[in-house]
Formats: structure tokens, sequence, C-alpha cells
């Protein structure tokens, strides 16, 4: 078996490709390379830009996958929720669908959102099932479910397409600005962490967990949406004290930022689906991840 797998050099996505890589699959990645994290022999690369039609066509037609592991869009962070690009994503990652299962491709999953969810209607303490209502509020998870409506027709139609609806991560290589490592730096220097007023609960995955979560979706033949994430909840609070006591410097200052008025006070999902359906269970909890973090913060 050939995957493709766009982002291959993302986040989650070199651990994607890690797993696939394991498991004895043959691994081409494309699109734009500018972090080089990916550094496993065996693994080819072909450099281009995914919003480029004339380079999808290429790839599909030189390559000849049997899986799409599709997991690049725009990401940039505090950009990417209203980004004007999303449109542009969206259409490209449904001309790249389209073409790969037009081509003899056999299986397809792609990286969706949470943010496709109704954030500001969940019941409280409820965790979010995969049929839960989508109505999101950004442009990012807007064009996100436009996708997801398309492969769920494709999905009708017979098409082997699985949609994981990645949740919140946590891992080395974050943006510094993000939560937890915004948070973990601060202490590390001994200094204040400002943050919220930390009683939002959130659903944090280790980025190792969700690239291996969607190495599972590609060898299982689930289909349709399933949530990917660790399906427990902590509030940022907990998560910053545990920071402060682990780190055993720094202070955190609660409340330092005001909490924003459209920010859901429970994000969490139900992961019934990924862990029965496709088998699949995380190697890290919240203590082991938090600790990955801190020492790989300590030698930034």
């Amino acid at each position: 078996m050939k995957v493709l797998v766009t982002g291959g050099t993302g986040l989650i996505g070199v651990h994607a490709v890690n797993a696939l890589h394991t498991a004895g699959i043959d691994v081409v990645t494309c699109g734009r390379n500018p972090t080089g994290i990916i550094g496993l022999s065996g693994i080819s690369h072909r450099s281009g830009d995914l919003l480029d039609a004339a380079f999808r066509k290429d790839v599909l037609d030189t390559e000849k996958p049997d899986g799409l592991l599709h997991l690049a869009w725009q990401t940039k962070h505090g950009h990417f929720w209203n980004a004007p690009d999303n449109h542009d994503w969206h259409d490209a990652s449904r001309d790249l669908i389209d073409r790969f299962l037009q081509s003899g491709g056999k299986r397809v999953v792609i990286a969706g959102s949470c943010a496709e969810y109704d954030w500001q209607n969940i019941p409280a303490n409820t965790k979010l099932a995969e049929d839960a209502a989508c109505h999101p509020a950004t442009l990012y998870g807007q064009q996100k479910l436009r996708l997801f409506n398309h492969c769920h027709d494709l999905i009708k139609a017979g098409a082997s397409i699985a949609w994981g609806r990645l949740f919140l991560l946590l891992g080395p290589h974050e943006n510094p600005a993000r939560f937890i490592p915004a948070i973990t730096t601060k202490l590390l220097a001994g200094e204040t962490a400002d943050m919220s007023s930390g009683q939002q609960i959130r659903d944090f995955m280790h980025v190792k967990d969700a690239g291996r979560a969607f190495a599972a979706l590609m060898q299982s033949d689930a289909t349709d949406a399933i949530n990917i994430a660790s399906g427990d909840g902590h509030s940022l609070l907990e998560i910053a004290n545990r920071l402060q006591h682990k780190i055993g410097r720094g202070t955190i200052n609660p409340g330092g930022f005001p909490d924003r008025p459209d920010d859901p006070p429970y994000l969490v999902a139900n992961t019934e689906r990924l862990s029965q359906t496709v088998g699949f269970t995380a190697n890290y909890d919240l203590d082991a991840a938090l600790d990955d973090c801190i020492d790989w913060w300590a030698t930034q």
C-alpha cells in the first residue's frame, strides 16, 4: 500500500508518517516543507504548492497512491480562524479528494476539526459525539464542515472516507504563543504566567497520539466523522497548576487576561468511536504529555 500524506511535516503529520512507516506502509509526503522536521529514511517528499491544481494533478498521476491522508490546511496561529484562504483550502482539498478517487484511489482520511461543532450551544458537561450539532462560528470551521458534507455525500455513494475531527493538541514544536507553551516557558524562566480565569474545560491530546490515531484510521475501514481526542476534560487552571507544580518555579496569574465572551465553557470529545470502532488507545495521559512538553521547552 502506498499512502500520499499532505501536511506530513507538520505538528501531527510527522507522527502520522512515522506510524504509517513503522507499519510497513510506503509513504510519500507532498506540499511545502518549511520546517524539515521529518527525517525518516525511506520517506520521499514532493515539494510544491497544494493550492496549485497542476501540482496536485502531477503528484497523483506520478505517485498513483492507494491511500490519501490529507492533513494540510491553513494553520497559522491566531490567523487561521478567519483567514480568507480557508476558501482556497476547501476548493483545493475537494479537488484533491475527487481526483484521487477518480484515479482509482481506495482510502481517504482527512483532518477535520472540533471547530465544526456548535460551540455556543453545548449542553452543560456534555461530551461532543460525532452526531452533535454542527454550526461553526469561524470561517475555518465553516469551510471544514463544507468539505465534510461533500465527503459525506461521497461516502453515501460508496467511497471509503474517514473524517478525523481533531480537538486540542499539546506537545513539542507547538507555536510558543499557544496556551501550554506560553505557560510553560514563563514558568521555566521563573516569571509570572498570565492567563484567563482558567475555568474553561478542555480536551488535550498529545501530538504523537494524534498522529498515531490518523495512521490507525488509515489502516481501518471506519468511515464518516470520528473524533480525534483524549476524551478527558481538564480546566485550563488545573493544567496551569500542574505545570507550576512540576516546574517548581514561577507563578501563574489566573484572570490576568479576560475570558473571551465567545469561548465555550466545556469542549470535550466523546471518543467511543475512536476507541471501539478504530480500536485506538492513547499512549500519553495528561501528566506524561505535560512532562514531555516541559522537557522539550526546557531545551529551546
